[in-house]
């Protein structure tokens, strides 16, 4: 997130001095329109925008049908949340995402985390095309990469 509160109340305050918004923009190095939401905000309130507050999409509550759905299936079957899924679509006739369900198993403790899997994976990936690119050979079915220049 590029701002925070010093930056808001540097942009709040540079407003009162009557700068143009495009300037505080380019000086906060955000959008001239997310400058005018904040001061459009400040004026409707009276108070300083409350930034990372109440982001992204609302969590839908629990619903008691569901976790007596996914109790039952966990209690015969003892499978984790990606193969409950298949299951309770197949014989309960009901869509539960598998993170809603591992949600639900998480609150009655019948699942932990992986902090192995929380961890942040790197956006590249070497494929076959991208080898080939770099001049790179995949060796042989692919298995593996040889560099031609080694």
């Amino acid at each position: 997130m590029k701002l925070n509160k010093t930056k808001v109340r540097y942009i709040l305050r540079q407003n009162r001095k009557g700068v143009a918004t495009e300037e505080i923009a380019r000086d906060v190095k955000v959008s001239q329109r997310r400058v005018q939401q904040i001061i459009k905000e400040y004026k409707e309130t009276g108070q300083e925008p409350v930034l990372g507050e109440k982001v992204g999409r609302p969590r839908k509550p629990f619903i008691e049908k569901e976790a007596e759905v996914i109790r039952a299936a966990h209690a015969r079957y003892r499978f984790g949340a990606r193969l409950l899924e298949t299951v309770i679509r197949k014989q309960f006739k009901i869509c539960i995402s598998h993170n809603r369900i591992h949600m639900y198993l998480k609150a009655e403790g019948l699942a932990q985390e992986d902090l192995k899997k929380q961890k942040r994976r790197s956006g590249f990936v070497m494929n076959e095309s991208t080898a080939c690119r770099l001049g790179i050979s995949t060796g042989m079915n692919g298995m593996g990469l040889i560099s031609r220049f080694a």
